[in-house]
């Protein structure tokens, strides 16, 4: 402390001033790091791993974007309303959860931080991260807050499923943003698909049977609808929970394909336990 105290006699030439405020860089660089360290601490969800910093060129929609190095990014553990194309109007939200991204973004100078996933590309090759803001926050949290996305989790890609599940929930029960909207809440009806239904979806019907195949488990919903589960993905303990599930209602989330099978007319392929809730 007594190199910053000084008496009448010791007062600096402004040469004197210049050097006495190179003193105070390690302070501030401490305060800095301190200031950053606590907005960490205040994010719910922080990052576990950073792997690259990167600047964004371009947003496509709330869960597909551009970096400045060309790469497609697909953000992890969420999916968002599709934007329009082919004379199909845009799905609701999906304008309003682009325009939050951008200006999230944008205030950040389009610099983020990523945290790739464990399987770090798609089958588009596209790069597959979890996506911060260099002041620590949370990209995904602060969609799912917003109700512009919803939350969806792809084996091994599961890092942030547990933190990021109650602020889904929050939103959804304060119907906000695309859970102001019956397909997604409640869901639809097994039972009552409508024609053209395509891509990330959440359905609930009644489990009326159980199946195996060599190679997967079988979950058949009322409405002729198959939830097709890859057995390398589970666990012994898992199929018992799965198998217990008959005659249960649930709510299944996932992308749902049109199928010519003589078992079912609709199919999901799931494989993680965070797609599936029991209904009260």
């Amino acid at each position: 402390m007594h190199l910053f105290r000084l008496t009448p006699a010791q007062q600096p030439t402004q040469p004197r001033a210049r050097l006495h405020t190179q003193s105070y860089k390690p302070l501030a660089l401490l305060l800095l790091s301190l200031l950053f360290s606590s907005l960490l601490q205040a994010e719910p969800c922080p990052i576990q791993q950073l792997d690259r910093e990167a600047r964004v060129a371009n947003v496509y929609d709330a869960d597909t974007l551009t970096l400045a190095s060309g790469e497609r990014l697909r953000v992890l553990g969420i999916d968002a309303p599709e934007l329009g194309r082919d004379g199909r109007p845009h799905e609701p939200f999906a304008l309003e959860g682009r325009d939050y991204l951008r200006q999230l973004l944008a205030m950040s100078g389009n610099r983020v931080h990523l945290h790739l996933g464990t399987e770090a590309q798609d089958r588009h090759g596209r790069l597959l991260a979890w996506l911060f803001l260099p002041d620590g926050r949370n990209v995904q949290r602060l969609l799912l807050e917003q109700g512009y996305v919803m939350q969806v989790t792809l084996a091994p890609n599961t890092a942030y499923a547990e933190c990021l599940k109650p602020v889904e929930r929050e939103a959804r029960q304060a119907r906000r943003g695309i859970w102001s909207q019956t397909e997604y809440h409640p869901g639809i009806a097994a039972t009552a698909i409508p024609a053209g239904t395509q891509g990330a979806v959440i359905l609930h019907g009644r489990v009326e049977r159980i199946g195996e195949s060599r190679d997967n488990l079988w979950l058949n919903l009322e409405g002729r609808v198959a939830l097709q589960w890859p057995k390398n993905d589970l666990t012994a303990d898992e199929v018992q929970q799965l198998r217990q599930l008959q005659g249960q209602a649930v709510r299944v989330r996932g992308w749902l394909v049109r199928d010519n099978s003589r078992h079912h007319d609709w199919r999901i392929r799931i494989n993680s336990l965070h797609h599936l809730e029991i209904m009260p």
